[in-house]
């Protein structure tokens, strides 16, 4: 066998010039497949993180009956989820709110919002959408400012409001009691997603609402990355039996999907890549093969069985391709590697129509060692399935013909 490896290696570069064309169009091939998969993962990854952070968390928890359709009256109490939770050791940041759909109006328009009533503090630590409010455009929930409402850049267009401008906000109490408050816009953001909540104080809506002293519609739970909430998810399921406790994943289950298939179309898209070179891989041995039948024949002739013959060829197909493919990943990871951190920015081609559709502009390439061994992997099977044509064409030649045109 040792023998044969040696004979395999030293064929495929019998013709220089053949082998060089087919290893390079396998490296760039391989090359734009490796950096395509870093930035299709990246892209996917992003947006759900930015989805996570910005507005869902990792795990929220609700009154069993408030998801339904928002009742003011499916609340629960802080102190006893807060207390479930510390008690059970749970590493993780959490932010209670308010959620109340109402009206929110301007002299020029009206629509219909939810609006959150939280702890600055607390939901700075949770979601990071205070980071999206540029310096112009104000701050999360300032104290400068008298009944502060932070809203998105989407919103304030619609309402033709901007800093400082007044905004009420109509809403209904427990006991059925509308309610009117006068805001002031003290911040807009502008994110990479289709986020559109409004936040205020839990101090400035809380007296309207008629709740008892302590309760909240939400939990907000972050925990380090969706690996950690897979594993925590369950034990809060158990946790808290009689309330509804869901991941992100059940929160906004189109970001779910994206996520579910992040590998399979990675996996696809290359097998894309190595289907179409596979043609090219096949022509080139098969040449290989053709050109070589006296040699073939000869060396079956003087003993060399069918099986070695075959799997001759078929490392000469896998060492080709392997080579080619190992030059592309190489090639495709260095170019990959700078961009984790600075990322691609996409708005001076696609301005800010991505973000129209909740994608982020800004794409941060992703490389792991799942992905590394799935793309070596992929090469070790192509090359393995191109080289069966070739090897069972050297299978079918007779050693006496071959011996006869000598």
């Amino acid at each position: 066998m040792k023998n044969i490896v040696h004979l395999a290696w030293k064929n495929i570069w019998r013709n220089k010039v053949r082998s060089g064309i087919i290893l390079s169009a396998i490296a760039i091939g391989l090359f734009a497949g490796t950096f395509s998969n870093a930035f299709l993962t990246g892209w996917i990854l992003g947006t759900v993180n930015d989805d996570i952070e910005m507005q869902y968390s990792h795990i929220q928890i609700h009154d069993t009956e408030f998801l339904a359709n928002y009742d003011i009256n499916a609340y629960f109490v802080r102190n006893e989820v807060e207390e479930k939770i510390i008690e059970s050791g749970l590493s993780a940041k959490t932010a209670y709110r308010l959620n109340l759909t109402g009206m929110l109006a301007s002299p020029y328009n009206a629509i219909g919002v939810t609006a959150k009533g939280v702890w600055e503090n607390e939901e700075k630590q949770v979601t990071t959408l205070w980071k999206y409010i540029p310096d112009t455009l104000g701050m999360y929930l300032t104290d400068d400012i008298r009944m502060p409402m932070v809203i998105s850049k989407e919103i304030a267009e619609k309402l033709k409001v901007k800093l400082r401008s007044k905004i009420v906000f109509t809403f209904q109490d427990v006991h059925g009691d509308m309610q009117s408050l006068a805001f002031r816009v003290g911040g807009i953001y502008k994110t990479p997603s289709l986020t559109s909540g409004v936040f205020v104080k839990f101090s400035d809506i809380f007296d309207y609402t008629g709740l008892p002293a302590g309760a909240v519609h939400e939990a907000g739970i972050r925990l380090a990355d969706i690996e950690t909430c897979n594993i925590v998810y369950p034990q809060l399921k158990n946790m808290f039996p009689d309330m509804d406790v869901r991941d992100w994943g059940e929160l906004n289950p189109a970001m779910s999907l994206y996520f579910a298939y992040t590998d399979f179309i990675g996996v696809f898209m290359l097998g894309i890549f190595l289907f179409a070179l596979s043609f090219g891989i096949i022509n080139t041995m098969l040449m290989a093969v053709l050109e070589r039948t006296r040699e073939l024949g000869m060396l079956g002739a003087i003993g060399m069985s069918k099986s070695k013959i075959f799997n001759m060829i078929m490392l000469e197909t896998v060492f080709l391709t392997l080579v080619g493919g190992l030059v592309g990943i190489v090639l495709g990871s260095l170019i990959a590697l700078p961009l984790l951190k600075n990322g691609i920015d996409l708005t001076f081609f696609m301005g800010d129509y991505l973000e129209d559709f909740g994608f982020s502009s800004i794409v941060y390439p992703v490389l792991n060692a799942k992905m590394l061994i799935q793309i070596v992997g992929l090469v070790l099977l192509a090359g393995m399935l191109s080289a069966i044509y070739p090897a069972r064409k050297a299978l079918k030649l007779k050693p006496l013909e071959a011996i006869r045109e000598m």
